[in-house]
């Protein structure tokens, strides 16, 4: 097998949540694979600070301020990037929240804030990307869903929940976009230390002292996953080098899924 098979030159790549962590490694691994990249996330700073790091690898790239809760942010969001590009080749649903919060303590508002940013922001992204993709008759789609979505974990259920449902429209979607030669895929990561989920294991951590060691005891390589560890995934599953495979969910979680029956 070629490497060239593995690359994205000259391929336009959205990237939603680039802002940091998980995204921003995707981005600019993007990049160093030869896309030009249209960054998204809601702080212009953080997205403005990344597509410069795109460019400095030799590619072009869009920073546009987007909160994927809002279709019509969404719709804006594709709109400059055909503005700017033409077209749009791949998308990376990454955006999405954690919360600790067990089901007889949680409100109403937590679990919907949970589907509205996990799953919601999928589908208004994959709906406004699959219009333009149909009429290119080509296009990948990879949503970052979670190891949560596959393996019960108390504590988590809203989280998990919405994390299943990204998994499951995955594959409904892969067969409704596969006659226009779409491959819509995603990754579950496992455990991953990234800002925005440091912040609530601290949180979690007030109520749950043991709860990142519990955790990470769990993980049979016995240690967290770093953001670039997801990167390869990302790029095999953009890539010609998964020209065939389409409807799955690929595990990235330390071994996790070795421990299940």
């Amino acid at each position: 097998m070629s490497l060239e098979l593995f690359q994205l030159t000259n391929k336009v790549a959205i990237v939603t949540g680039a802002g940091k962590g998980i995204g921003s490694a995707i981005a600019l691994g993007f990049a160093e694979a030869g896309a030009d990249v249209v960054v998204a996330a809601r702080t212009q700073a953080d997205i403005d600070l990344v597509a410069s790091q795109v460019r400095a690898r030799g590619r072009k790239s869009l920073a546009v301020a987007t909160d994927v809760r809002d279709k019509a942010a969404v719709d804006n969001l594709v709109s400059k990037t055909l503005q700017e590009f033409g077209r749009i080749d791949i998308l990376i649903n990454n955006a999405g929240t954690y919360i600790y919060q067990p089901v007889v303590q949680m409100s109403t508002e937590e679990w919907d804030s949970m589907f509205d940013a996990n799953m919601r922001s999928v589908f208004f992204c994959c709906q406004a990307a699959a219009r333009v993709m149909i009429g290119q008759k080509s296009g990948v789609m990879v949503n970052v869903s979670s190891m949560a979505g596959v393996v019960p974990d108390p504590g988590r259920s809203a989280y998990s929940a919405s994390k299943a449902a990204v998994n499951n429209f995955t594959r409904n979607l892969s067969l409704e976009l596969a006659p226009y030669n779409i491959r819509v895929n995603a990754i579950a990561p496992g455990l991953f230390i990234t800002p925005g989920i440091a912040r609530e294991v601290k949180q979690t951590r007030q109520r749950v002292p043991n709860f990142r060691t519990s955790v990470v005891d769990r993980v049979p390589l016995k240690r967290v996953g770093k953001p670039q560890e997801l990167v390869g995934a990302a790029i095999f599953l953009a890539s010609d080098a998964s020209s065939y495979i389409t409807g799955i969910t690929l595990e990235v979680c330390g071994g996790l899924l070795a421990l299940m029956d």
